[in-house]
């Protein structure tokens, strides 16, 4: 997901090295390095859109009359170490926290892909249907549409949580017609992951990355011609990073304000400056400056690229920050790669840095993207409040503060973000600094510009993405590979929607 022979010793050992860890990035990386947040559409939005639905009740007393502890199950995937030991350590806690309410935690598989098709299989047979579970964010439509969720906002509101306390970019991005549905998010962004050595090999400020798409190219080139890296790019051909470019310039990729307003009815992504950052990737490849992958399951080829010194640089999520600090990092430091970083250590060292995700036009303009917890509406009364009562643990401050510090999420909870460990696990580990970019943009993020919301997200991933691939690995037009990817777009929404 190059060929040059790599330095005697340097490159061989990290790959030997890193190559087991590198295959828990691959399973990261198709758990967490999500496309962003998709919505409610179809039926379960009204066609006017943007107004507030009357919230359901969050029954609270049925956990009160409870006689015997209630249990409750959770349904998850998608999580490898070290964030499926904060959940699973997180769900003893709470158990042994009080005796009301009995939490299990099943994982369904490696991937969110396979907890959603598990879900719509038993979907139509309640019975066969967890008390909880946590998706990807681009599930949210298709939730909000079976209409199997009790919004948490409802819980939030009868239990006098102010929603409030979650960061403005998670609440905006899992948010549908004013009503806040997952009660927990797992936050992640794109960001660009670097090699420190490389760029002071090729004369440039280790400390100082592209901030878009034509400083990378810039920088690109000055890497290849310093012979310090083969193809000094390296690019999975995502739709994410695609659909977080075209926000960062307000743009939207389907109409109605990105489903935001009103159910999409067409997709408006093909526009001269969409093309034309497709013509720019494609060029960047022809001339051999990116080093191009496809999306498959698990693949760490784009990884390896960066293990093995072909490349220098990638995109890729926040999340894999700690991992990436493993692989890459090894015995190294917070102050070894920090801002003090000069070239001054063992040069044989791969010596990683990251920034804000590289813009068309400016660097670090991101939505919330990642996975959710929800509460299914289908459990009895006692089990919907049980299940309220694990996220409200959840949510307390020192929980969350797990989720980041151990788990590797963006903080979701606001009093969280200037907490004093948090602000040290930023300055002095590898992960935190690595992660420090993520945190600052995504607290940056425009509310008003959350991404889209698109009920139909797979079939939308799948034409979009086949534009990318085709234009970098079948040498298609970019124009015209936009235009075949809205007329599928179009089409799906219209299937969809029932005209």
């Amino acid at each position: 997901m190059s060929t040059r022979s790599p330095r005697p010793s340097t490159a061989r050992r990290g790959s030997r090295s890193g190559l087991a860890l590198l295959a828990t990035i691959g399973l990261l990386v198709a758990a967490c390095g999500a496309p962003p947040t998709s919505g409610g559409s179809g039926g379960g939005r009204e066609a006017g859109g943007g107004t507030e639905k009357e919230l359901p009740k969050c029954p609270l007393e049925a956990l009160e009359k409870a006689t015997a502890p209630v249990k409750v199950n959770l349904w998850f995937g998608g999580l490898v170490d070290p964030p499926v030991t904060v959940l699973t350590d997180m769900v003893k806690a709470f158990n042994a926290s009080q005796k009301k309410v009995v939490v299990t935690a099943d994982n369904q598989g490696s991937s969110y892909a396979e907890v959603l098709r598990k879900y719509e299989g038993a979907s139509p047979t309640p019975k066969q249907l967890p008390q909880m579970i946590y998706l990807e964010d681009t599930s949210l439509g298709e939730m909000v549409d079976k209409g199997q969720i009790l919004p948490a906002q409802s819980c939030m509101e009868a239990d006098d949580y102010d929603p409030t306390r979650l960061t403005p970019a998670a609440r905006a991005s899992y948010s549908v017609d004013g009503v806040l549905y997952p009660a927990y998010m797992n936050v992640s962004t794109p960001v660009l992951y670097y090699n420190k050595v490389h760029f002071q090999k090729a004369g440039l400020d280790p400390n100082d990355p592209p901030k878009n798409l034509a400083e990378i190219e810039d920088v690109a080139r000055k890497l290849k011609e310093a012979g310090v890296s083969d193809k000094p790019m390296a690019f999975l051909a995502n739709e994410w990073f695609l659909n977080t470019w075209v926000a960062g310039i307000s743009q939207d990729v389907v109409d109605n304000n990105n489903g935001r307003t009103k159910v999409p009815t067409k997709s408006t992504f093909d526009t001269p400056e969409v093309a034309a950052a497709l013509k720019q990737l494609q060029d960047l490849d022809k001339e051999g400056l990116l080093n191009s992958f496809p999306v498959t399951d698990g693949s760490i080829d784009h990884y390896i690229s960066l293990v093995n010194e072909d490349s220098s640089m990638l995109i890729e999520t926040s999340t894999a920050s700690g991992t990436i600090a493993q692989v890459l990092g090894g015995d190294l430091t917070a102050e070894d790669a920090g801002v003090d970083f000069s070239g001054a250590i063992d040069s044989t060292k791969l010596v990683p840095g990251s920034g804000p995700m590289p813009g068309l036009e400016s660097p670090g303009k991101v939505f919330a993207s990642g996975g959710a917890f929800y509460i299914l509406n289908t459990s009895s009364p006692e089990q919907q409040a049980a299940s309220w009562m694990f996220y409200k643990f959840m949510l307390q401050p020192e929980n969350a503060k797990k989720w980041h510090i151990d788990g590797g999420y963006l903080p979701a909870v606001k009093e969280v973000v200037d907490d004093p460990d948090v602000l040290e696990f930023q300055e002095t580990d590898l992960a935190g600094l690595l992660l420090k970019p993520a945190v600052d943009q995504v607290a940056a993020a425009d509310p008003d510009q959350a991404g889209p919301l698109i009920g139909p997200y797979k079939g939308f991933q799948d034409a979009l993405r086949g534009a990318l691939e085709g234009v970098l690995f079948d040498g298609k037009d970019p124009k015209s590979a936009l235009g075949s990817a809205k007329s599928e777009v179009d089409t799906l929404l219209e299937d969809y929607n029932g005209n």
